[in-house]
């Protein structure tokens, strides 16, 4: 009886949180340096002349950064340099080389003097970033070839798990996420990777991919203590509220985003009204062919529910399993074991 008034707590639980949706209708960081191809032109032993920028190609761009090095005199040489080059790769090189040097503003003007069009997908980020950390009211011209990249698969996969993320893509931000090398992973990775983490349905796969980049060693250390507590399934209230007050930021901007969670929402209250109608063939066969952890919580429990109503074994196992993935506990466990054997 205990079990079973969980499961009935769980479903109104879930109910209170939507509704409160429905009613209610970071910090800055340094842009990820481009990925590209090392051609082996240039190093550190071979000062950077005016006919390497003439000459320069986009696919040379790390290796040329990396030739610059850190010294401050040869970055200073290099952005005065470049000023006089009319080459857009060099262009592109010059404002990451002020944007290394401290100077944002001056970085963006560099970035804005080229025409967006022409620079390679896997250099897009980094004006884009920037642009969104200095004009955040200004969409700029970056974010729709961005996502046209990402629509054609010509975005890097870190790139890719960021944009979709930040449009509420979260199963597809997850899997793309899978794809990257925790090693480039920044400080502005948290926010995507705690918003994916508030799925229900992600979080469990959430943690393991989290937890495996720890054991790798290969993340920043300034990121672990945070990487820990995703791991962990723990989020600090304050993170919480500042997600959702970014949410709901992006719901009354009307983002992508915004424009998922008020879908989303709106499908969990339909949801809910065929269940609390009895409608349970109707909202088995709507999720028939559905990927689990892509549904929230009370969705899969209202199908659960359903399927043991309906008494179909296939749709008790898929959506008692799925109950059980998001949370093992043994209580849980027992409540799906006992409720499929009424069914049976």
């Amino acid at each position: 009886m205990a079990l079973a008034a969980a499961g009935a707590v769980l479903l109104v639980l879930a109910g209170w949180l939507v509704q409160a949706w429905l009613t209610g209708h970071p910090e800055a960081h340094h842009p990820a340096a481009p990925v590209a191809t090392d051609t082996g032109r240039f190093s550190r032993q071979h000062p950077i002349a005016r006919e390497d920028l003439e000459t320069l190609r986009w696919e040379e761009m790390n290796q040329l950064l990396r030739a610059a090095g850190a010294d401050p005199k040869e970055v200073d040489r290099l952005i005065l340099l470049s000023k006089e080059v009319d080459n857009p790769p060099a262009s592109y090189l010059r404002a990451m080389l002020l944007l290394a040097s401290n100077q944002p503003e001056p970085a963006l003007a560099a970035f804005g003097a080229l025409d967006p069009k022409v620079i390679p997908a896997t250099l897009l980020y980094a004006p884009f970033r920037l642009h969104e950390t200095l004009r955040p009211a200004d969409p700029g011209p970056y974010l729709p070839l961005l996502r046209q990249a990402v629509a054609e698969g010509k975005a890097p996969p870190l790139v890719r798990a960021r944009l979709q993320a930040r449009d509420g893509r979260l199963a597809d931000a997850l899997a793309s996420y899978l794809r990257t090398d925790p090693q480039e992973w920044a400080g502005y990775d948290l926010e995507s990777l705690r918003r994916i983490g508030t799925h229900q349905g992600l979080a469990m796969d959430l943690r393991r991919l989290v937890a495996g980049a720890l054991a790798s060693g290969r993340v920043d250390a300034r990121l672990t203590t945070d990487l820990r507590a995703l791991a962990r399934g723990g989020t600090v209230p304050a993170e919480l509220e500042a997600l959702e007050r970014k949410l709901k930021q992006e719901i009354d901007a009307g983002t992508p985003a915004g424009k998922v969670a008020v879908e989303s929402a709106r499908k969990l209250a339909i949801d809910r009204a065929t269940f609390l109608a009895r409608n349970y063939r109707a909202l088995i066969d709507k999720y028939r062919a559905a990927d689990p952890p892509q549904l929230p919580t009370e969705t899969a429990l209202a199908l659960f529910l359903s399927a043991v109503a309906l008494k179909e074994p296939v749709e008790m196992d898929r959506w008692g399993q799925e109950l059980k993935r998001r949370h093992g506990d043994a209580e849980v466990r027992e409540w799906v074991n006992a409720m499929k054997g009424t069914a049976r």
